[in-house]
């Protein structure tokens, strides 16, 4: 089978089973990945998200695993947050104040910054939440298809990187992805597990 045709089965058959998941679900799966993310975490992470700044974030939609809490805990901890904003075959990232008031409907019907939020450059943001349909353990991802964040992610080259962070359902972890050279594997992966909350 060609990697075109099982990315598109994998795709497929996560949004499925996202799809099916409860809004108590989706509600009660953030919460406890804020407390992955806050408490009881990998060590290193937990390490790595206290001393970043800027935090790079992004609104689910879908039944993608939701970042609002973990959102409002970096605000009420005075982190300076951020959230993309598509155009054309670009991304870029602009700081966020409030998740009610500074949004507005953007490409593919995700909330977007407002055009009037201050840009954050790629060198200002110390950690990104990277969203995607599947990962590995490893941090191997399969996005949606747009290729956004590699692109995003590619352009870092040699020099400082942001921590990248993966989250994502237990359903959404295989042991192997067709990946291909140019996706960009995150440092770290998050799972949340969907049976414990039904």
């Amino acid at each position: 089978m060609n990697k075109a045709i099982l990315k598109s089965q994998i795709r497929e058959n996560v949004r499925k089973q996202r799809m099916q998941l409860t809004k108590k679900q989706i509600e009660d799966a953030a919460k406890v990945l804020a407390e992955h993310v806050i408490n009881d975490g990998d060590p290193q992470l937990v390490e790595e998200i206290a001393k970043a700044d800027t935090i790079a974030l992004y609104r689910s939609v879908n039944g993608e695993l939701s970042c609002d809490a973990i959102t409002e805990h970096f605000v009420k901890a005075g982190k300076t947050i951020c959230f993309p904003r598509v155009k054309g075959d670009t991304m870029d990232f602009y700081e966020i104040k409030d998740l009610d008031a500074d949004f507005s409907l953007g490409s593919y019907d995700i909330p977007e910054p407002k055009n009037d939020m201050r840009k954050v450059y790629p060198n200002d943001i110390d950690l990104i939440f990277v969203p995607a349909v599947a990962y590995t353990q490893d941090g191997a991802r399969l996005g949606q298809g747009g290729g956004y964040y590699d692109r995003y992610l590619n352009q870092y080259g040699a020099g400082k990187k942001p921590v990248t962070v993966g989250i994502c359902y237990d359903f959404q972890v295989y042991s192997a992805l067709p990946v291909e050279s140019h996706d960009y594997m995150v440092d770290y992966v998050l799972v949340v597990s969907s049976e414990e909350h039904k």
